[in-house]
């Protein structure tokens, strides 16, 4: 699972990379560096505010800030889509021609990204695209493919059926496609409109490596007026708290990098992960990556209650989603597992998934199960089709560590608790959401249908 699901997250993150100048970079930040992080997290706060203009202004700062090329081609990128956004085509056009000579090589995502289509019939355009084209043909490796749309999956409602809900998203099939938090955004609001939703969410996946390579999965997460229980989480953090170390910091550089190494093609994805730790992302062989682990193995351990508290109390859901990932250097795997748990109720799914996915990591290791199943049922009950998966895999995980005796005696609570959820997950057509569910109920059941219908079948049977 761990492989599968860690190839799969390409399109829930920003825009992609110039190119890899292949060159190792020294893991202390220069204060222009620091300071364009701070630039980008300002901007992304102001996007997702809709303040577009201010967005595209921090970005620039941003860009001009740091020193990296290739860092700095993509603070243009963004402050193109943002400066479309806010309605200011010539920013736009002029940023994106700054990208471009900063080394911007992602041509097909610069034709086919929705939030720059105000500019593409604009005088000015061709010439930006000329200038990204010839940057592609002088790279040595070419960059990774835009994704295809493969399937949209949508969960289970009462009141919106899927064919209407695919029809409002405006998502095609077989098309490329690249995610715009914005515009999904409004697709969530008319969908919760309409229907009298209490939550609407739309995810959309790529994979870059393994069967599924070059394809996108969609997913529309439903919740229904009456289930708004579904969505009680833990109270929303408020506090700014000071990051120790800089190690928070240090690990969002370190994804940063990752993600653009790998968009650019100078990072092989097939490769597993080399780290000291259960999960550590993509691992650190790579030369560019190789200087931040030594820092966290030796830092995290004492800063791990300041990075708790961090998880516990700053505000800033993107500086909380990497802290799972730092805290796996702090402690023993049952330790490490032991601090996660009571966060699986965060209130933001990124932060969820991150917190699921490290503690299924480190549980994967380990010969007898840590987490209590209750606590499975409870991460499978939440509303994201990204805290089902990651639960599943986790119930599947404790599952194969019990004994005999105790799976049988545990059965008949799974499935009365996730019985159904399972056979609804078995129909989904996105791999990493039906695998794990097929692998639970082939272990409770003893059988292996290859259909939806017969799986939902057999769990009618089981009651009688």
């Amino acid at each position: 699972m761990r492989k599968s699901a860690g190839l799969s997250l390409l399109l829930m993150w920003g825009v992609g990379c110039a190119h890899s100048s292949g060159k190792p970079k020294d893991v202390v930040s220069t204060v222009g560096a620091m300071a364009s992080q701070e630039l980008s997290l300002r901007a992304e706060k102001a996007y997702d505010a809709e303040d577009f203009a201010t967005c595209a202004d921090l970005r620039r700062q941003s860009a001009e800030a740091v020193t990296d090329v290739d860092l700095r081609a993509d603070a243009y990128y963004s402050a193109a889509r943002c400066a479309a956004l806010a309605g200011r085509p010539d920013d736009a056009l002029a940023f994106l021609k700054r990208s471009a000579d900063s080394g911007f090589l992602l041509v097909d995502r610069l034709q086919f990204d929705p939030e720059l289509a105000s500019l593409r019939s604009l005088p000015g355009w061709e010439e930006v695209v000329a200038g990204v084209q010839t940057n592609l043909d002088k790279a040595g490796t070419p960059p990774m493919p835009i994704p295809v749309l493969a399937t949209i999956d949508v969960s289970r409602s009462r009141r919106a059926d899927a064919a209407s809900v695919i029809q409002m998203l405006g998502l095609e099939v077989g098309k490329p496609v690249i995610g715009s938090r914005h515009l999904l955004k409004k697709r969530e609001e008319a969908l919760r409109q309409r229907f009298n939703l209490a939550y609407a969410h739309v995810g959309i996946i790529a994979f870059f490596a393994e069967e599924s390579k070059g394809q996108a999965f969609a997913s529309v997460d439903l919740v229904d007026a009456e289930d708004s229980h579904r969505l009680s989480f833990l109270p929303a953090p408020t506090g700014h708290v000071e990051d120790p170390e800089g190690l928070v910091a240090q690990w969002l550089e370190y994804e940063d990098k990752v993600v653009r190494l790998l968009r650019s093609g100078a990072m092989n994805p097939e490769e597993p992960p080399s780290c000291r730790v259960a999960h550590c992302f993509f691992g650190f062989a790579h030369p560019e990556l190789a200087p931040y682990e030594p820092r966290f193995v030796a830092k995290a351990p004492a800063a791990r209650e300041a990075l708790l508290r961090m998880l516990r109390e700053d505000a800033d859901a993107n500086r909380r989603s990497a802290v799972p990932y730092v805290l796996g250097y702090a402690g023993t795997p049952e330790q490490v597992i032991g601090w996660l748990v009571p966060f699986f109720k965060d209130p933001d799914s990124g932060v969820r998934n991150n917190v699921v996915r490290s503690v299924l990591a480190f549980q994967d290791g380990l010969d007898r199960p840590v987490v209590d199943l209750p606590v499975v049922f409870d991460a499978m009950a939440m509303p994201d089709v990204t805290d089902r998966n990651k639960g599943t895999y986790l119930l599947e995980m404790v599952l194969v560590k019990l004994t005999p005796d105790e799976l049988k005696a545990r059965r008949a609570e799974v499935l009365r608790k996730v019985g159904p959820l399972l056979v609804d997950m078995a129909a989904y057509q996105q791999p990493i959401n039906r695998e794990p569910a097929v692998k639970v109920l082939r272990l409770l059941s003893g059988e292996d249908y290859e259909r939806p219908e017969q799986w939902k079948q057999w769990l009618s049977r089981q009651g009688e």
